[in-house]
């Protein structure tokens, strides 16, 4: 009986699987899936959708000024880190204030007077960062504009994860 084959391809695998049982290849591939993450996540912000592909309600910047929701400075796009990378997980974070109030919908109330008084930006007639009209208002409410997933359905969140470990296993072995 006799073997052939592609011995040097062989041993290449076999090395491969073996730096895959050493200590820390787990934080590696959460690495990988929290980088599949953020791209997920900076994807949001491009094309205006939550994680299932649905469309962001347009903010009224949006529409008065042109240009696209949550993305007026690029201030809250740019706030998002991978925060810690361990063996049974990663964590994303931020530490813009307001993230909360757009991922989960919000209603901003006066606290010392009785209406809300601000400028709109923007509008006919003037510019980016041009003065609008003031408006007062009771309350403002801010429709949610989700760009993490909720509960265990990751949406797109998910496939970004899969190809990212995928091109790890695949640079791996």
């Amino acid at each position: 009986m006799s073997v052939r084959g592609d011995f040097d391809e062989l041993k290449r695998l076999l090395r491969g699987f073996e730096r895959l049982t050493r200590p820390g290849a787990l934080r590696e591939v959460s690495r990988a899936a929290a980088e599949g993450a953020m791209s997920a996540l900076m994807d949001r912000f491009r094309t205006a959708t939550d994680p299932y592909g649905r469309a962001w309600p347009p903010s009224l910047r949006a529409q008065l000024e042109g240009g696209q929701t949550l993305s007026d400075t690029g201030r809250l796009r740019r706030s998002f880190s991978v925060q810690s990378v361990t063996a049974r997980g990663f964590a994303i974070g931020t530490n813009v204030r307001y993230a909360a109030a757009h991922q989960f919908g919000a209603v901003i109330r006066p606290r010392r007077a009785r209406y809300l008084r601000f400028r709109l930006a923007g509008g006919r007639g003037t510019r980016k960062g041009g003065r609008g009209r003031w408006v007062t208002a009771s309350r403002v409410e801010l429709p949610p504009r989700p760009f993490f997933p909720e509960g265990r359905d990751l949406g797109e969140y998910a496939e970004r994860m899969r190809e990212a470990i995928a091109a790890w296993l695949e640079a791996e072995l």
